[in-house]
């Protein structure tokens, strides 16, 4: 697996996440109580931004159409809802984060 450096850990506050990219790769990452997660930027329902979504704990919530992930697994908290039609959603793909030297750093194949 190669390891990318994305931002220092000092950049991302407990209780925020950051739209990254790595080599190519759209990522939000999250800081949930000082230790960060990767998931895929886009909803894996229809593709929006998750990053312009509401976080708190550590589930994030698509602004599109409210399906709910966890950052720490990527796990469907909630299934997407267009008006009385409920969906199924994917879970969000997730990526491996270390920390080296204040570098947080995401791995990707």
């Amino acid at each position: 697996m190669n390891y990318h450096t994305v931002i220092t850990a000092n950049d991302l506050q407990p209780g925020s996440m950051k739209s990254v990219r790595a080599a190519g790769k759209d990522i939000l990452l999250a800081n949930v109580n000082g230790v960060f997660f990767a998931i895929a930027r886009k909803c894996p329902h229809m593709g929006a931004n998750l990053c312009r979504g509401k976080f708190v704990g550590s589930v994030v919530t698509c602004p599109v159409h409210g399906a709910a992930f966890d950052v720490t697994d990527g796990q469907v908290i909630k299934d997407p809802k267009l008006l009385f039609l409920k969906m199924k959603a994917k879970n969000a793909k997730t990526f491996s984060v270390k920390v080296v030297d204040d570098q947080v750093l995401v791995g990707l194949e």
